[in-house]
């Protein structure tokens, strides 16, 4: 039985989906009908700031509970996530499960999950590509002795907290407050460095550092729990071939959203090559397969979810969907590893 007011038997989760952006509520509904659908019993609040009647009768008709926004939010987008889950910890249960909103669960997740007692910080790890990873700067720029190395970085995407972890939570959101954050996330992305990349990165620092090295932490594994899709290769060509027959657990479209898809460029030949490769990209990467089930039940317009693109409409339905993608894979591998050898567009340490 799911556990409700701070009760929490083993096995259950309640799940909390935020999403303040109304151009991506799309995603919030594929989210929580999908994981509603594959973990039937768990408890899914969803926290919508200026939520609309529509949404609201939207969601109270499939079980999920609108929850109201936190008052001491003080925080936007990303940096959200430790005020949220706090709250939620203090309020609500003994241990809770973020989801991002470009997350799409695939099967049950009670056996991922399950195997970590509640004082096990579960995370995911960073897709392949994600910059400097292993290294401790994001430890020592906020001027915490490192404690432990991190091989793959932290993704915040999936994030599962008990209520002993509030003091890292409160950590991270004082971090997430402080001038030298506010004047990174200010800058353009090639720019910060990587320890203010955005709150996963801070969340990082504090997990490789002395205060919290003895802090239990499982990581869900990239192409085979969750598959990172930043792009054609942030799910690689090995992990596609792994999950050629099963999709993870988790499909998390990282980057351009399906339903946000940049409309066809005209003029110069680089916008109209740029708009059809992430046009190609959105038709055939697995988020859509993961989709599909539910994109009836949406109570809104789907056309973003049907190929636009030549080679879309060839491969979005053939074979595998992990490998449906393969193609573009290839090329976007070769020239994410040249930018990555030459040090091109590359953040800074």
């Amino acid at each position: 039985m799911p556990y409700r007011e701070g009760v929490s038997p083993q096995g259950s989760s309640v799940i909390v989906l935020y999403e303040d952006r109304p151009g991506s509520l799309t995603g919030l509904k594929l989210a929580a009908l999908s994981l509603a659908k594959t973990s039937p019993g768990c408890l899914i609040h969803a926290i919508v700031p200026g939520a609309s009647e529509r949404f609201r009768s939207w969601a109270t008709d499939r079980g999920i509970i609108v929850a109201d926004v936190p008052e001491s939010l003080r925080a936007t987008g990303w940096d959200v996530k430790p005020s949220v889950l706090m709250h939620m910890l203090d309020t609500v249960a003994d241990l809770v499960l973020w989801v991002d909103t470009d997350v799409i669960a695939t099967q049950t997740i009670g056996r991922l999950l399950d195997q970590h007692p509640a004082e096990t910080l579960v995370a995911a790890e960073e897709y392949y590509w994600g910059h400097h990873q292993g290294s401790t700067a994001r430890t020592t720029t906020l001027g915490l002795d490192v404690g432990r190395v991190l091989p793959r970085s932290i993704n915040s995407g999936v994030l599962r907290v008990a209520r002993c972890h509030r003091r890292l939570l409160a950590d991270w959101a004082e971090a997430l407050a402080t001038p030298e954050y506010a004047a990174a996330q200010a800058t353009p992305i090639a720019r910060r460095r990587v320890a203010y990349l955005g709150d996963q990165e801070v969340l990082g620092g504090l997990l490789g550092s002395r205060r919290y090295a003895d802090l239990p932490l499982a990581q869900l594994r990239r192409g085979v729990d969750i598959a990172q899709c930043f792009g054609p290769s942030g799910f690689t060509v090995r992990e596609r071939w792994g999950a050629r027959h099963t999709l993870p657990t988790f499909v998390h479209a990282m980057g351009r959203k399906p339903w946000s898809r940049p409309p066809p460029a005209s003029g110069a030949l680089g916008a109209r090559i740029g708009a059809a490769w992430e046009n190609s990209h959105l038709d055939l990467t697995p988020y859509m397969e993961a989709a599909h089930p539910y994109l009836a039940e949406l109570d809104e317009p789907a056309d973003w979810a049907n190929p636009v693109t030549a080679i879309g409409r060839l491969l979005s339905r053939a074979g595998s969907p992990a490998l449906r993608e393969l193609p573009l894979t290839l090329v976007d591998t070769t020239q994410r590893a040249v930018r990555r050898f030459v040090g091109f567009r590359q953040v800074p340490l």
